[in-house]
């Protein structure tokens, strides 16, 4: 990994000292730049950092060296920043619409549902799409690490929302802790994605949803 990533550097990182400014891209500019920032994030979803360099970006979005400095003046890090953000919009709306409703029983099984259509449709491959990127970026770059902590901050706040809006109805217990029973949840699901990797079975995913569930179901007051 430590090799790909310096030839990043190289390749993308050699003019991170232009003083080049973000512009007002026109609509092909934006379209173009969306493009190189989808054909990085589905090469590093798919094979992991190591198995990617520029020449694969370039090759899958027919772009030049040139095109990507111009839409990545920061080089590298800005682009894999681009890719952390990218990542964080999709697997948050990949949890929608049940992600924003998350105030009954029923709404959290529908969030499970969710779920699992989308990764049983992509054939339980790349695990989390924010989640997958922990392993390949967090212990290289300090700014990515930041990143990827602030998109789990914000999956955890639509959790904690939620549960929030079920403790003021009376579907939780009085003295649960919304934020603290999210963390839970989520560091029990973001296990179920590592395993649904590993093995390629949904049944891991499944079961780190349905115990999830169980957490929360502990949480609530007798029926």
């Amino acid at each position: 990994m430590e090799k790909q990533l310096q030839s990043w550097r190289r390749d993308i990182g050699a003019e991170e000292g232009s003083t080049m400014e973000a512009e007002a891209w026109t609509s092909k500019g934006a379209a173009t730049r969306a493009r190189i920032i989808d054909a990085a994030a589905a090469l590093l979803y798919e094979r992991g950092i190591d198995q990617v360099g520029l020449n694969d970006i370039r090759k899958a979005t027919s772009t030049s060296h040139g095109q990507v400095f111009h839409y990545f003046p920061g080089g590298r890090a800005q682009l894999l920043q681009a890719v952390v953000e990218r990542q964080t919009r999709q697997a948050l709306s990949d949890q929608q619409p049940p992600l924003g409703e998350l105030d009954t029983w029923e709404s959290w099984l529908a969030w499970k549902d969710r779920l699992l259509a989308i990764h049983t449709e992509r054939g339980a491959i790349g695990g989390c799409p924010l989640g997958s990127l922990t392993a390949q970026l967090a212990e290289e770059d300090p700014e990515a690490r930041r990143l990827i902590d602030a998109g789990f901050h914000e999956w955890t706040g639509y959790l904690a929302r939620g549960l929030s809006r079920m403790r003021e109805h009376g579907h939780l217990l009085p003295d649960a802790d919304p934020t603290a029973l999210a963390e839970n949840i989520l560091t029990i699901v973001q296990g179920g994605f590592v395993l649904m990797q590993a093995s390629r079975s949904i049944r891991r995913l499944s079961d780190a949803l349905d115990l999830a569930l169980r957490v929360l179901a502990a949480a609530m007051p007798p029926a």
